[in-house]
């Protein structure tokens, strides 16, 4: 686990530049169909408690094209099948957002969640947001640390496996002040208890809001690998038990990135690649699904699906993105594979630009006799099959080690 030696710097000798932006997707409830979504199903929103929102940073080496990281509190969303350069967009998983897969709404009566004018809304928040955190690019430097904050997580599939690391990125001005703070947690956003019928963001929209309350800039939280399920340490499932996970967590934010030993000054590394991969779909349900329109069909290569995964690495920090909920068990190995190459703050962000469900060690994957009524095997029924973690941690594997 981390401990707060891990915490590196890079200055803006380096040439890097840096740019944030942040703004609501909060749905309109007078006018949006809004199925909450990440519990049970057909749960309409009632209320609004807090925003929603779509926050950006960018960065940039010199005069080089930018990394652009978007993280929205969605639940997910599916590959939009042109994700292109160096741009990624991941969900914070937030129990209580609109329904951004399809499979919340009414599936029995065969209506989806997806409300497709919101979602046209929030792709277009999103160019929007990349554009301005772009435009915005200025001199940075970049400060990156990890700290151990186990008292907030739990794995309630394996107890004895759990990643409690918070890895942090904080890029700043010559004169220090904050640009962005890029966070990254391994834990269900569900503090908030399941029958709840408010909008809310959970404890990532607390933990940005104190964040930016702090020190300024822009705060992203971005989910690690939470499957397994890496679930809220908490008896108490209420708004202000949200309110005391993202103080908890942003007292650990700065703990993470103050220290003082600092790494060489010149040379902050940029650099960013992608990789499609296929693999066989074996989930009966995602097949329904899709065919009767609920989800989004997933693009094919003759009988596999496709997706995606990258790999940025930003100063001492390596970023591997997964399309979906990694077990614990397999984000550690990938840090581990990022610290073999010499990166100081490795990071795994989930449910980045596409939501495939969870990303199961193909050994420990038992498929369950009924998707609909799973049992032990509940991860493994929202899964795409044994094979697709395999795949995920082979070809991030690969651009870690040539990246």
């Amino acid at each position: 686990m981390g401990t707060p030696d891990d915490t590196a710097t890079a200055t803006a000798g380096g040439g890097l530049r840096a740019g944030a932006d942040a703004r609501p997707i909060t749905p309109d409830l007078s006018t949006d169909t809004v199925y909450l979504a990440g519990f049970e199903p057909n749960r309409p929103a009632e209320s609004v408690h807090d925003d929603l929102m779509v926050r950006t940073f960018a960065v940039a080496a010199g005069d080089e094209a930018p990394i652009v990281f978007t993280v929205c509190d969605l639940v997910g969303l599916t590959r939009t099948h042109d994700d292109t350069g160096s741009r990624v967009v991941a969900c914070t998983h937030t129990h209580h957002g609109p329904d951004g897969l399809g499979f919340w709404g009414q599936p029995f009566e065969g209506v989806s969640g997806i409300d497709a004018r919101y979602l046209e809304r929030v792709r277009a928040t999103i160019a929007d947001s990349q554009a301005a955190a772009v435009a915005a690019l200025e001199p940075a430097g970049v400060v990156a640390g990890s700290v151990p904050v186990p008292e907030l997580v739990q794995n309630h599939r394996n107890p004895e496996i759990l990643d409690d690391e918070l890895s942090v990125v904080r890029l700043v001005r010559p004169d220090g002040t904050v640009i962005a703070t890029f966070v990254d947690y391994a834990c269900h956003p569900e503090v908030v208890e399941a029958e709840g019928t408010a909008v809310t963001a959970d404890f990532p929209g607390h933990l940005c809001r104190r964040i930016e309350a702090a020190v300024g800039g822009i705060a992203v939280f971005a989910a690690g690998a939470l499957g397994g399920m890496q679930s809220p340490r908490t008896e108490v499932r209420t708004h202000a038990e949200a309110e005391r996970f993202g103080e908890v967590l942003a007292e650990a934010v700065e703990r993470a990135v103050t220290t003082d030993t600092a790494a060489d000054a010149t040379g902050a590394r940029v650099a960013f690649a992608r990789e499609q991969i296929a693999f066989a779909l074996q989930n009966p349900v995602y097949e329904l699904g899709m065919e009767l329109g609920l989800v989004p069909a997933a693009e094919r290569r003759g009988d596999d699906v496709v997706t995606e995964v990258s790999y940025a690495r930003i100063g001492p920090a390596g970023i591997a993105c997964v399309p979906g909920e990694l077990f614990p068990e397999l984000g550690l190995q990938l840090k581990q594979s990022m610290r073999a190459t010499g990166v100081r703050v490795p990071i795994v962000v989930g449910l980045a630009d596409d939501e495939i469900g969870y990303l199961i060690p193909e050994a420990d994957f038992v498929a369950p006799e009924d998707y609909l009524d799973p049992g032990s095997s509940y991860e493994e029924s929202f899964s795409a099959g044994p094979q697709a973690a395999t795949r995920v941690v082979e070809a991030l594997d690969g651009l870690i080690a040539t990246t």
